[in-house]
């Protein structure tokens, strides 16, 4: 029997945002993105252009989102865009990097309007380690293997 864990990131309404922007900065393969609208069953038209369900191929492993239904509504703010700093994302990735390079790469495209947690820097088991919070809320533990 095998079993496999595959993280599955719950957004409200930026999936599809997001599996482009890992796509960019994460080097991610996209396996596959289906909207409710191309879903066989009946959805609000609100929903159509939703992510019902997205994989992505990152490395040798693969991350799943979608949009929930119930929180494909997001508070608008100032300039009727949509504001995500309400949604809660309770989510932490372990990216386990080959090269100093690459993670500082990664690190800083992460931090990208999002923030910090723990600075990019040398620590006894890693010679880069770091923790930052995306854009979309998702926090990412980068380590640098020796």
């Amino acid at each position: 029997m095998t079993l496999k864990i595959t993280p599955c990131i719950v957004m409200s309404g930026n999936a599809l945002e997001a599996v482009h922007f890992y796509e960019k900065e994460l080097e991610a393969e996209v396996l596959n993105i289906q909207t409710y609208g191309e879903m066989p069953i009946p959805c609000p038209e609100a929903l159509k252009n939703s992510v019902a369900n997205a994989i992505l191929k990152i490395g040798e492993s693969d991350l799943m989102l979608f949009d929930a239904p119930i929180q494909s509504n997001p508070i608008m703010d100032k300039v009727n865009k949509p504001n995500y700093e309400n949604k809660k994302v309770e989510v932490t990735i372990n990216l386990s990097i080959d090269s100093i390079e690459k993670t500082k790469r990664i690190f800083n495209s992460l931090q990208q309007d999002g923030h910090v947690i723990a600075p990019l820097e040398a620590v006894p088991f890693s010679p880069a380690f770091g923790t930052v919070t995306d854009k979309f809320g998702v926090t990412f533990i980068l380590i640098t293997q020796k």
